[in-house]
């Protein structure tokens, strides 16, 4: 049976995040597991992301997915996933940069030696983005065959705008990352601004950086509406 895990930190803008992939998993009868940080204690944690899913991988039984808690689940995923006999999966972007926002892992002896390597790896260079360390990681095991691989192809790491440039119309979102980092980068510009820039700043007709973010707001809130789910993403709540 898969279960969808993942981690999200205690602000308003990820809480609600993580409320929305928690739904839409659950709108498919599939199994979620979330857990709550504080931001304060995610930022000090030194390999927080690969230490939680190490950890995760040998707590939980049966086949588990991590997926960032800024997506939404589009279709059941269960019936894909559940075939997969690989150690673990993940999306190369055009077939060469690994995309770490849904992973999956397998209840393989391998599958656990890999996460546990991830996590240490990682601890031994922590300035190293994970994403870089994971890659680094599984294309050396892969090639020295001490674990296999399936790659995900795009429907299941869908960046919801990159994607669809990268991609065209060649792939339909069914695991859509919706990007919440976007809204943070923008909050710290907004409060390094002055009175009036914060004013203007609050307008997407004003401005454009604002524009782009109430744009992000709308594919959230009509991804929200097309499951039935009753959460919505405003510019107001960035700022409340």
């Amino acid at each position: 049976m898969l279960t969808i895990f993942g981690f999200h930190t205690d602000d308003k803008l990820y809480t609600k995040h993580a409320q929305i992939l928690t739904c839409s998993a659950k709108k498919f009868d599939i199994n979620v597991y979330f857990h709550q940080v504080s931001k304060d204690d995610w930022q000090k944690i030194i390999a927080f992301k690969p230490k939680f899913i190490a950890k995760m991988r040998r707590e939980l039984t049966g086949k588990i997915l991590f997926v960032d808690a800024d997506a939404i689940i589009l279709q059941d995923i269960r019936p894909f996933f559940e075939t997969i006999v690989e150690d673990i999966a993940v999306h190369y972007i055009n077939g060469t940069r690994l995309i770490s926002s849904t992973i999956f892992i397998n209840d393989t002896p391998n599958a656990h030696l890999l996460m546990d390597e991830w996590e240490r790896r990682q601890l031994q260079q922590p300035e190293v983005w994970d994403q870089i360390v994971l890659q680094e990681l599984v294309d050396e095991w892969v090639e020295n065959k001490k674990v296999t691989l399936n790659k995900l192809p795009p429907n299941y790491t869908f960046i919801f705008d990159t994607s669809r440039r990268t991609y065209g119309d060649a792939y339909e979102p069914i695991i859509e990352q919706l990007q919440a980092s976007r809204d943070m980068r923008w909050l710290k510009k907004y409060k390094e601004r002055s009175r009036f820039e914060q004013w203007y700043k609050k307008y997407p007709l004003l401005s454009k950086s604002t524009k782009k973010i109430a744009n992000r707001h709308d594919v959230v809130n009509a991804r929200t509406k097309q499951l039935g789910i009753d959460i919505k993403l405003s510019i107001s709540d960035l700022l409340d």
